[in-house]
């Protein structure tokens, strides 16, 4: 049991972010691989081939764009739950774990009941292509039937990471990825069924992966408790989830509604674009994954030592997750844009999709260490409880830069090269908006938390 929980408080700062680091990487790694796969048997067992993995990738900005914000929430509570752990007070620490896990299963009901009906008007918003706007509607339906227990899944996560622990929820969505493939080989193969046969085994791999990760959940009593005999919210606790939860989510949202602006300027290029572009953004997604994870790990680690009053501590973090996830995101990045071509052909035959794909993923993988260089900052800023800076910059240089971009600036060069670059202009623009506040934020923390500490000892 001890050794799936990393010490926050002491030891090798590089070490112990790294064995929170490479847990959430693997884990996040594995499900978009899990993805690939999914999109792969379509392409070569399917009757629609093509369309079908097109349909499945048309979904997937809006699906993020719907499950962001939610997703931001089980951050909120990642940062309250670990800063309550670093100063000891575990009363409060079970009374957030609660309101968390209640919120997920009240947010991940709303999600559905907006999701299934809605389904289509969605899709039409982001001009998705005609031909392939029926089996996008059918796969965006089913997966959002899915929608509470994979909330549940990512709060208990969360929850996991804030007490140090990010193996076990890396062990359980692996395990429920394996079934979730051989699911879809027997659906799609064997069953003759096309993207409802990926949908439904997208739930049962959450089902598994959030049972599991709640069981795990109970047994770590001696860090948390969980008393089902009085579920309530409690007030308090929902404030400070939400204070920082919210913003956090709505950054996400306008991460994924940026790229819906895009995505509906790409789609004006034709199917095979569109299917170009879903392809690619598989594997970027893979390396936002392993940019993130340092910002993940970073969250709690500033958290508990805020709660511990350990400044020092907090800026070695920040120092060494930026070096971890540039040297993981230049390493990976680069392999992915050298290997473009061949990476893309895995899910299509058709060389005008692989060219698409290819397009994007040249420019955008090898820059993308960029990228996680503004994650770790935005986690950092959120682990401080200062998450609202964070959402401002992704509108101003993810949202509204981008819309300027797409509508103002790209029908002068209109080409998908000249339509890219706005992404790492954007992060480079946003980074140095958040190194402009961080260091005055941090100073400032260091001195109310020695005036503070002064005044506890006179």
């Amino acid at each position: 049991m001890r050794s799936s929980k990393v010490d926050m408080l002491s030891g090798s700062i590089a070490r112990g972010l790294l064995s929170m680091t490479i847990p959430i990487m693997i884990m996040n790694v594995m499900q978009s691989l899990f993805n690939i796969i999914d999109m792969t048997v379509l392409k070569n067992f399917s009757n629609e081939g093509d369309g079908a993995v097109g349909a499945v990738g048309a979904c997937g900005t809006l699906i993020t764009l719907s499950t962001s914000l939610l997703i931001g929430l089980s951050a909120g509570a990642n940062v309250v739950i670990a800063k309550h752990i670093g100063a000891g007070n575990k009363e409060r620490a079970d009374k957030a774990v609660m309101t968390s896990l209640l919120l997920s299963v009240a947010g991940g009901l709303i999600l559905m009941v907006l999701g299934v009906p809605l389904a289509e008007t969605f899709l039409k918003m982001t001009n998705c292509p005609k031909e392939l706007l029926k089996q996008a509607t059918l796969y965006f339906k089913i997966y959002f039937c899915g929608i509470p227990v994979l909330m549940l899944y990512n709060f208990c996560a969360a929850i996991l990471r804030a007490i140090g622990d990010t193996k076990r929820p890396m062990y359980f969505l692996t395990l429920g990825g394996i079934i979730k493939v051989l699911c879809t080989v027997v659906f799609v193969a064997a069953f003759d069924m096309s993207v409802e046969g990926v949908a439904l085994t997208t739930i049962i791999s959450n089902i598994v992966a959030g049972v599991l990760t709640f069981a795990a959940l109970l047994k770590r009593k001696e860090t948390i408790s969980i008393n089902f005999k009085k579920p309530e919210f409690d007030l308090k606790e929902l404030k400070e989830i939400l204070f920082v939860g919210i913003p956090s989510g709505v950054q996400g949202a306008l991460y994924s509604f940026a790229n819906v602006i895009i995505a509906a300027a790409v789609n004006k290029f034709g199917p095979d674009a569109t299917t170009g572009i879903s392809i690619a953004n598989q594997f970027d997604g893979i390396l936002y994954y392993i940019c993130n994870a340092p910002s993940l790990a970073t969250i709690p680690y500033v958290a508990q030592n805020i709660g511990a009053v350990n400044i020092k501590r907090v800026k070695q973090t920040v120092i060494r997750a930026v070096l971890i996830t540039t040297a993981f995101g230049a390493g990976f990045g680069s392999l992915s844009a050298i290997f473009s071509g061949q990476l893309s052909s895995i899910m299509s035959s058709s060389q005008a999709v692989i060219e698409y794909s290819q397009q994007k993923m040249m420019l955008i993988s090898s820059t993308y260490f960029i990228c996680g260089i503004n994650e770790v900052l935005c986690g950092v800023l959120r682990g401080m409880k200062k998450p609202i800076l964070p959402t401002v910059a992704t509108l101003v240089y993810m949202c509204v830069l981008r819309f300027v971009w797409v509508y103002g600036i790209f029908p002068y060069c209109p080409t998908l090269t000249f339509l890219y670059l706005v992404w790492p202009i954007g992060w480079i623009l946003s980074i140095i908006t958040l190194l402009i506040a961080y260091f005055p934020a941090i100073s400032k923390l260091q001195k109310n938390l020695y005036l503070t500490k002064s005044a506890a000892q006179a």
